[in-house]
């Protein structure tokens, strides 16, 4: 290993640097230049020296996912504090090799060290069987073209070298903000290609920042919340003194930093469509830089908006062709995994039908599923299927329930292209395509013959070659056409599975929406398989705010020996329920029945008046094994909802969730990971999940508040 040592002169200099260090290993420059000129380099500036033996680098290739073959650094690598570690491609020239720590021939390490501006490269921290990426350079599953664009300069991931500023003390897993837009806003400065001044060394100055933040944007989120973004970072204190703000016209009467750099004002009642401009003083940066005196933005008061319901797109193709349109919906099958590089993915909403959102560049954030967003686009068609191109998107709330399945088929017409949809049925043909698929062909219970697509983009072959034709299983996805015939496409392994029973076959609950305190009757038939051998059927069943599943024997029924009943008690506003159904027999073999999707059933009693809902399940929770915590909290549609967390000492920590509750029962389920505000790992101990909200229209407000237990790390 190399050691290189650099004096600095200025003696006060020296011991700030002494005492600053990074948080863990990053990437400290990356270098593709012509021919075989390729090199990566990682820092150590931890204070102590590093076994690098639990860290490994990943790779991926023209958009697709992380490989299963990675580089692990040679047995017994150890990297000092200070130094560097260069790894290179064995065909690179001399300048590069003398530095290189290891050389790598082409095809090794998962081809480390052998990318061409549109490869993504990670850098994972090994913690048991856990991988923990720690920094990042591209996205995995999106093909930029030549490369991604970085500080400013297109393709910089091409042709160019890459290092990281002395600013930064530790990686960065979103690549969109290490990027960045600019030079300033960058983690990174752009060489010209074959630049080889930088490699064997990283300068580190301690984080110093001497840049102050600046306003990025103001936009009205509804007519009495304005939301601030800010360029990076800013202190709590400040960014939530309201005095710090001002817009002619409106009055500020909270101000409430969350994330850390995005701060959201509660004014006075706006006038749609008016002009307003935003006026910001004293706003400090983590490290004390003061913003510009009087910086200001514009932005427009609060409209209302109305969406147009997918299915009237779907079902009048012709009165909205060319027509820019505004939609709302849950996203089904989430992007870049479609086609890579480009922009498909799919969404529905409360209309029942699903559509294609696509566009011929990828956009610089991948909508997951769950994600329910908003988006402005052009309806256009691409053969039978509709879609709404070149899409403007507002990311509304994530982790949302997918929409039901509509049942196929098998002889829809063209007007349910883009609609999320279940199929049951026996296998009768699997076909593993030269052409980037693979088809599963289904015989439908109730329809004909129907094919299951899975890209491999998408989905891995191996991951679903367990279903052989024979297998009955369940299969989700959207439907799509092609040649005029319907088919499926899936997006996720999770999407087929072998058929257990479900709702349909088995259970029903009535009502499946009950009003506040309205019991709900399960009613479960004993499947012919089970009918001679049954000595129990039990109801499991629990709320939102129960650790554990309530066991109760169902009642049979005295006209018909296979049917029983159970009636669940009803509960109040905000409340969500889940069960399922259990037979144990003779042998005490038990036999669950749930979902096609082998979930429990689940339905919810919708909040309707004014109210502050708080679920949270009584148990402790260890973020430092990676486990998150559902807090579901709720409020009546339209109503604002802020979500904090509060350490036992009355410190705020974190502000999760600050919105304007979108869904039309108005739950809605956050999965906190244990982190504050910084994404720095909470300490054990007592916190408080603290829930404010807000009537928008009378600005009244109510509040619920309940204790979480962050639990210590097993030994």
């Amino acid at each position: 290993m190399k050691k290189r040592y650099y004096f600095i002169l200025t003696l006060l200099l020296f011991s700030t640097l002494l005492s600053a260090q990074t948080e863990d290993l990053f990437f400290s420059e990356y270098l593709e230049g012509s021919g075989n000129n390729k090199a990566l380099e990682i820092y150590n500036g931890t204070g102590a020296d590093i076994d690098l033996s639990n860290y490994i680098i990943k790779s991926t290739y023209n958009g697709n996912d992380w490989g299963e073959n990675f580089y692990t650094f040679p047995e017994g690598a150890i990297i000092a504090n200070g130094d560097v570690w260069v790894v290179a491609n064995e065909d690179a020239n001399e300048t590069i090799l003398n530095q290189a720590d290891d050389v790598l021939a082409y095809n090794a390490g998962g081809y480390v060290v052998s990318f061409n501006g549109n490869d993504a490269r990670g850098l994972f921290k090994l913690d048991g069987e856990n991988e923990i990426l720690i920094d990042i350079i591209g996205v995995p599953l999106v093909d930029p073209g030549d490369g991604w664009e970085v500080a400013g300069v297109a393709a910089a991931t091409k042709d160019h070298t890459l290092v990281r500023k002395s600013s930064v003390s530790a990686g960065n897993i979103d690549w969109e903000s290490s990027a960045g837009s600019n030079e300033t806003d960058s983690e990174w400065i752009v060489y010209s290609s074959d630049t080889f001044d930088y490699l064997g060394f990283h300068t580190y100055d301690g984080g110093e920042d001497l840049i102050p933040p600046t306003l990025t944007n103001v936009q009205a989120v509804s007519s009495t919340n304005v939301k601030v973004t800010f360029s990076e970072p800013v202190s709590e204190e400040t960014a939530e003194n309201i005095s710090n703000y001002s817009i002619d016209g409106l009055t500020i009467s909270e101000a409430v930093l969350s994330p850390s750099n995005i701060v959201n004002l509660t004014t006075s009642e706006q006038v749609g469509g008016e002009n307003y401009t935003l006026v910001v003083n004293n706003i400090e940066d983590l490290a004390g830089n003061v913003i510009q005196a009087n910086s200001s933005l514009d932005f427009v008061g609060y409209e209302a908006q109305t969406y147009t319901p997918i299915a009237d797109i779907q079902d009048n193709y012709e009165n909205y062709a060319g027509t820019q349109v505004t939609v709302a919906g849950i996203v089904t099958i989430g992007d870049g995994l479609l086609y890579p590089g480009q922009t498909k993915f799919y969404i529905q909403d409360d209309s029942g039908k699903g559509i294609q959102i696509y566009q011929s560049s990828p956009l610089a954030v991948l909508y997951k599923r769950g994600d329910y967003i908003e988006v402005t686009g052009t309806i256009d068609k691409y053969n039978d299927d509709v879609e709404l191109k070149d899409p403007q998107i507002t990311l509304l709330s994530e982790n949302e329930n997918l929409p039901s399945a509509h049942s196929l088929a098998g002889n829809e017409d063209t007007t349910w292209n883009g609609t999320w949809s279940k199929v049951v049925g026996t296998i009768t043909d699997v076909w593993d395509s030269d052409y980037g698929f693979y088809k599963i062909t289904v015989d439908m219970d109730n329809g004909p013959e129907v094919d299951l697509m899975f890209w491999n983009s998408a989905v891995s072959p191996d991951s679903i070659s367990q279903y052989i034709v024979g297998d009955k299983i369940t299969g989700f996805g959207v439907i799509t056409f092609y040649e005029g015939a319907v088919q499926l496409t899936c997006g996720y392994a999770e999407d087929i599975d072998y058929y257990s029973g479900g709702e349909s076959d088995y259970i029903t609950f009535e009502p499946e929406s009950p009003q506040a305190e309205e019991p709900v009757t399960v009613t479960f038939t004993v499947p012919d398989t089970c009918q001679n051998d049954v000595k129990y059927v039990f109801l499991w069943w629990k709320t939102n705010r129960d650790y554990d599943f309530i066991q109760e024997e169902m009642e049979q029924d005295y006209n018909d020996e296979n049917l029983y009943k159970k009636s669940i008690p009803g509960q109040s506003q905000g409340t969500t329920v889940s069960f399922y159904v259990s037979i144990t027999d003779s042998s005490n073999n038990v036999t669950n029945f749930m979902t096609d999707e082998n979930k429990p059933f689940t339905y919810s009693y919708p909040v309707e008046d004014f109210k502050a809902i708080l679920n949270i399940p009584a148990k402790p929770f260890n973020p430092f094994i990676g486990e998150t915590f559902l807090i579901e909290f709720g409020a009546k549609y339209g109503d604002k909802a802020i979500l904090r967390i509060y350490n036992s000492e009355g410190k705020l920590v974190s502000t999760p969730q600050n919105l304007i509750v979108s869904n039309p029962n108005g739950l809605i389920q956050y999965e906190w990971n244990g982190r504050d505000r910084n994404n720095k790992l909470l300490s054990i101990g007592l916190y408080y999940c603290y829930l404010e909200v807000i009537d928008t229209e009378s600005g009244a407000k109510k509040t619920a508040k309940a204790p979480i237990v962050v639990g210590a790390p097993l030994k």
